[in-house]
C-alpha cells in the first residue's frame, strides 16, 4: 500500500536525527565517507566566476552539521578537457574551512567565487564527468566518494557547455610530466581525430626554460 506524503516526511525526518545523533557519537576526523551527510543542510556551494573563461578551478560543497562542523567535498575540475581532476572528502570546524581552505583559494590571484544551488551542482558535476568520458578520461579515483555529499535532485535551468569554442582544449597542469602529457594528447587524438582538440602545453613543474 503506498504511503501517504506525511508518512514519507516522518521517515525523512527520522532519517536525518538518526544521522545528526550518528555524527555527534562518532569522532568526528575519523569519518571519511560523505554519503551520511548528504542530509544535513546545504552551507555552501562554490565555483570560481570565471570556471567556463579559465577553464580550471574548484567546486566546493559544503554542508553544517548539527555539532558545529563543516562536511566539505571538493574538486578540482577542469570544464575544458579533463573532467574531474581531483576530489577530496573532509570534515572540519567552520573556523578551518572559512579562515583557511575558502581563504587560500580566495588568495589564488585574487578570484571571486559564486554561489550555485546543489542541483546546478550536481548538473554541472555530472555533465563534466560524461563529457571527459567520452573523450577518454575518468573522473579521479575519490570522486565517487566526494560526489556523494551532493544528494541533490531539483532541477537546474543552467546549461553547460563544455570544451573551449567548441573543440576539447587541453592546457597542461604543472604537476603534469612530459609522459603524461603525451599519453593525453594520444588519447585526445583517438578520441577526436586530428584538428578535433586544441593544446597549449606550458612548463611542468621541474622543467626549466633552454637558454642556449
Amino acid at each position: 500500500m503506498a504511503i501517504s506524503e506525511q508518512q514519507r516526511q516522518k521517515k525523512l525526518a527520522k532519517k536525518k536525527q538518526k544521522r545528526a545523533a550518528a555524527v555527534k557519537k562518532s569522532p568526528v576526523m575519523s569519518i571519511s565517507k560523505a554519503k551520511p551527510y548528504a542530509g544535513f543542510p546545504i552551507y555552501e556551494c562554490l565555483i570560481p566566476t570565471n570556471l567556463f573563461i579559465d577553464g580550471i578551478g574548484e567546486l566546493v560543497v559544503t554542508r553544517r552539521l548539527p555539532n558545529g562542523y563543516i562536511a566539505m567535498s571538493a574538486f578540482v575540475i577542469d570544464v575544458f578537457c579533463l573532467g574531474v581532476k581531483d576530489a577530496m572528502f573532509r570534515v572540519l570546524p567552520e573556523g578551518d574551512y572559512v579562515q583557511g581552505i575558502r581563504a587560500r583559494m580566495s588568495e589564488v590571484n585574487g578570484r571571486s567565487f559564486e554561489a550555485l544551488t546543489p542541483g546546478c551542482a550536481k548538473k554541472l558535476l555530472d555533465g563534466l564527468v560524461d563529457y571527459a568520458k567520452g573523450l577518454g578520461f575518468a573522473p579521479h579515483a575519490d570522486y565517487n566518494n566526494a560526489k556523494d555529499l551532493l544528494d541533490a535532485d531539483e532541477a537546474c535551468p543552467v546549461q553547460y557547455v563544455y570544451g573551449k569554442d567548441g573543440k576539447p582544449f587541453y592546457m597542461n597542469g604543472p604537476y603534469e610530466s612530459p609522459a603524461a602529457i603525451q599519453r593525453i594528447i594520444r588519447t585526445l587524438t583517438e578520441s577526436c581525430g586530428e584538428g578535433g582538440f586544441e593544446t597549449l602545453i606550458g612548463l611542468s613543474e621541474g622543467d626549466d626554460y633552454d637558454d642556449d
